[in-house]
């Protein structure tokens, strides 16, 4: 996300950019401090930049701490807020001096720049994932802080949408899983609009132009109730998209826009393989995949991006290609199937046909 930082930044038009890091969603975390301080070490090592700290961690901080942080924050001109909690952030935020500091500078012109529990906190409806992934509550919705309801967009926003973590278990959706996130959505009012970030991709809002951009390695799906669109990075759409008025209406796309699950996944996702994007085609695969073999292709879309993992780690996502490769084959889809060959073998792995089945190797091996 450096390049993402650095066009914010840049769009401050000062030579020196005030940025703050407010720790807020992980204040009730005892790691708090090595967290924002990772956040500072990226800043100084990546983009040159001392990143201040705006430590108000809950309302029951000393008065002090609290005006410490506030002093922070009034002097900001980028506003980071990462991990944690979203209903923690929410509880601390709501009605605080610090949150109302915030969108004042964010008034002025400063920048917010929101990543996983925080970005989830800033829409109108916002999940609550430590309480239904660790706790075990019932699927439910928290009133978030509802940063964009006077632009009049009613917003879920839902980080971490291609998560793989789960291994042989779906965990996309933030660690809900789909068959679990589909219950949180009909949980929504009619006029909401969800909207799914993947993992290392940003969504850039634009409320001046009424637009938005997607950059990264993944991308962004909007839903509507039973519809779904997909905006993947380098493209954009209007946020007049993500307004709804009972009825569901598909993003008017400024770049480029697949639906999500398409009617022909496999050959969708073997036509990108083969125009060479090898992750976006395993990641729009596993959108029209069972929850357990979408968590694998998922991973395997991460794995291509890092040809450097073990063999023990690669095996079972390997032979998932060769099984999506043969189901080409049978169905005399030569060109795409030959085409996700080639892109294996350009990361470093070689298919071998035999008599008894395909095999891989690493190339040179």
């Amino acid at each position: 996300m450096v390049k993402v930082h650095r066009q914010l930044l840049e769009r401050l038009g000062r030579e020196s950019p005030r940025p703050v890091f407010l720790e807020t969603p992980a204040g009730f975390e005892l790691g708090v401090e090595a967290i924002a301080g990772r956040f500072q070490e990226f800043f100084r090592t990546s983009l040159g930049l001392d990143l201040r700290l705006a430590r108000y961690r809950s309302r029951d901080d000393a008065p002090s701490a609290q005006a410490e942080a506030l002093a922070a924050l009034s002097e900001a001109d980028y506003i980071i807020a990462g991990p944690g909690s979203p209903t923690y952030a929410i509880e601390q935020l709501r009605g605080s001096p610090v949150l109302a500091t915030m969108l004042q500078r964010w008034r002025d012109g400063a920048q917010l720049v929101f990543a996983s529990a925080a970005t989830i906190a800033l829409g109108r409806h916002a999940l609550p994932v430590y309480e239904i992934y660790k706790v075990g509550r019932p699927p439910y919705w928290a009133e978030g802080l509802d940063l964009l309801g006077g632009h009049g967009v009613e917003l879920a926003i839902v980080p971490h949408w291609d998560n793989a973590e789960g291994g042989t278990h779906d965990t996309r959706a933030c660690f809900m899983g789909m068959e679990r996130f589909g219950r949180l959505e009909a949980l929504l009012p009619q006029s909401a609009t969800v909207l799914g970030v993947d993992e290392h991709t940003a969504v850039t809002l634009d409320l001046g132009l009424d637009s938005a951009a997607v950059q990264g390695k993944g991308g962004v799906s909007v839903v509507h109730g039973a519809e779904t669109s997909r905006i993947e990075s380098g493209g954009g759409f209007s946020l007049n998209d993500l307004r709804r008025d009972g009825s569901a209406a598909s993003p008017r796309a400024t770049g480029p826009v697949e639906a999500a699950a398409p009617p022909d996944a496999i050959g969708r996702a073997a036509a990108r393989i083969g125009s060479g994007d090898l992750p976006g085609g395993l990641r729009l695969a596993a959108e029209a995949a069972p929850p357990g073999t979408a968590a694998l292709l998922l991973q395997a879309a991460s794995a291509a991006q890092d040809a450097r993992a073990g063999d023990d780690e690669l095996g079972p996502l390997l032979n998932i290609l060769i099984e999506l490769r043969s189901s080409l084959r049978e169905r005399g889809e030569w060109a795409l199937a030959d085409g996700l060959r080639d892109r294996l073998q350009a990361i470093g792995f070689e298919l071998r046909d035999t008599p008894e089945g395909t095999t891989w190797v690493r190339r040179g091996e």
